[in-house]
């Protein structure tokens, strides 16, 4: 029964959005390489930086992080949609950003707004430092998830008892096992930033976009399926040499680490500097997203708002008023599309795990995880030329699902293939039939992970924007797809408002999955 779902949902969620994606795959006359070199190389730097940053700081953050109190603070991060994530930092870290006008305060040195600013409204350096930031936590829930599968305290005091410093011993023997550990969470996020759509339309380059925009414009605005094409295959092409560039990378850290582990040598236990800077990271991340929700809330009821006044010359609550009949419906067609994907995605992922369990499979799969490590414009494109616009209905719910249950099966995956088959071997010497042993224990004991699970999934389905786009074809916009458009439009303020509503739902589940699993906490399954 197990093995004939599992099948059943890898053929429905993984086999058929791939067959599906077959007409997006059309070869293109020739490639107009005027129009896509800027935008490849683009595409590549920020790709290359962002993934190379979002590893360096989870593992150096992750040995002191995973235990403390700021773990369950990165839930914030983690809640909020990358949309109005990115419309946030606008706020925040704009040359009239909200961190400017303090500096002026302080200062007095920035009468007018900085023309060299740093960190422009659009630009290549934002758009890294909004995905760095949005996939760091991400990462850590992976890497944390993972430490918890291998002995790494034990081996950290062997190491030390033999001279090693903590660091020393962290670098050359945890990160290489846990490198080979994370390969697929790795690629996720490298496809993710080859391929996403939503951001760079608001942060990144207009002139030229990076690849995924430039080929999402291509089809999108001019309906030049010629260009689209090239775009897909520089796509397909970019995203398989990022990948080959990780896997190199990966080996090269392990031959390094190797080679340092070989030529023994004592190290000072210096660890308090570690210590420090992993809370400080960590409080960072928290601290920033707390700000931006902070400014979501103060830019949707501001008015008139001059530089570098610290606070709005006037308030204008009546926007919310005014919205709301719009925001009203927005609100709950993302919730219920958001509810029912989020539930199919976990119980497809239990499914799959489930079976994996029984025959003691403990290493994770790349078939449930593989269209991760497709683009994403790839697949929704050859879904749309095959369905067609128009698909609110079931269409358009399992494309939510097909991207949210890969991230279902990546944090459910530790806990559920470790989980011990001796309590169900006991329940059933009690009497238990072996299925109703399962229902009374395993849901309960593996509370938390499908809590967090259903938590992460409810959140990609908030944040699908092409699908949603492309697929409903307008008959059934969502707050991802308004909060873009409005932004783009350049009406931040009024984007303000559909952003703190599209932040509000997954806000509000985190909050409700942290404090179930806080009470569970200390608590015993009775057989």
């Amino acid at each position: 029964m197990v093995r004939a779902l599992s099948v059943t949902v890898l053929l429905v969620l993984v086999g058929a959005p791939l067959l599906a994606a077959l007409p997006a795959l059309q070869l293109p006359s020739t490639i107009d390489w005027a129009l896509w070199t800027w935008p490849l190389l683009q595409t590549l730097l920020v790709t290359g930086g962002s993934a190379l940053l979002v590893a360096w700081l989870s593992f150096a953050v992750a040995p002191v992080i995973a235990n403390s109190r700021w773990f369950n603070g990165l839930s914030v991060v983690l809640a909020t949609p990358h949309v109005a994530f990115a419309v946030g930092i606008v706020f925040l870290f704009s040359p009239t950003g909200y961190l400017v006008r303090l500096v002026e305060a302080m200062t007095g040195l920035l009468p007018t707004p900085p023309s060299g600013w740093p960190l422009p409204d659009k630009s290549l350096l934002t758009l890294t430092l909004v995905l760095l930031l949005k996939e760091l936590p991400f990462m850590l829930l992976m890497v944390s998830t993972q430490l918890k599968q291998i002995p790494y305290q034990r081996w950290l005091l062997q190491a030390q008892s033999m001279g090693w410093s903590a660091r020393r011993s962290w670098w050359t023997l945890i990160v290489p096992v846990l490198l080979s550990r994370l390969k697929l969470p790795l690629a996720a996020i490298i496809i993710y930033t080859v391929s996403v759509v939503d951001i760079p339309l608001l942060l990144g380059p207009n002139a030229p976009g990076l690849l995924a925009v430039v080929a999402f414009e291509q089809h999108y605005q001019w309906g030049n399926q010629d260009n689209a094409s090239q775009g897909v295959w520089l796509l397909i092409l970019t995203s398989a040499l990022a990948l080959a560039a990780m896997l190199m990378a990966i080996r090269a850290y392990r031959c390094v680490a190797e080679r340092l582990r070989q030529q023994f040598a004592k190290t000072s236990r210096r660890q308090w500097h570690l210590s420090l800077a992993s809370r400080a990271v960590a409080a960072a991340l928290v601290v920033v997203s707390l700000l931006v929700i902070g400014m979501l809330v103060v830019q949707s009821i501001a008015g008139a708002w001059f530089y570098p006044d610290l606070q709005p010359g006037a308030w204008q609550p009546q926007r919310w008023i005014t919205e709301w009949p719009y925001v009203a419906p927005l609100l709950w067609d993302t919730f219920w599309v958001a509810l029912v994907s989020a539930i199919a995605s976990v119980a497809a992922a239990v499914t799959v795990l489930e079976r994996q369990r029984q025959r003691r499979q403990k290493q994770l799969k790349v078939l449930p995880l593989l269209l991760l490590l497709v683009p994403q414009l790839v697949l929704v494109l050859g879904w749309q030329q095959l369905a067609g616009q128009g698909s609110e209905g079931a269409v358009l719910l399992w494309s939510h699902v097909v991207f949210g249950f890969p991230y279902a099966y990546l944090v459910m995956h530790g806990a559920w293939v470790n989980f011990d088959q001796c309590w169900l071997y006991q329940a059933q010497s009690l009497g238990y039939s072996y299925g109703r042993a399962w229902f009374t224990l395993v849901p309960r004991m593996l509370k938390g992970p499908l809590l967090t699970a259903f938590a992460i999934a409810f959140a990609v389905s908030i944040a699908q924007y092409l699908p949603t786009l492309w697929l409903a074809g307008g008959t059934l916009p969502t707050l991802t797809t308004e909060t873009v458009s409005i932004a783009s439009g350049g009406d931040w303020r009024l984007a303000a408002v559909y952003a703190v509503m599209q932040t509000l739902l997954p806000l509000l589940v985190f909050s409700l999955v942290l404090m179930i699993q806080r009470r569970q906490r200390g608590t015993q399954v009775s057989v």
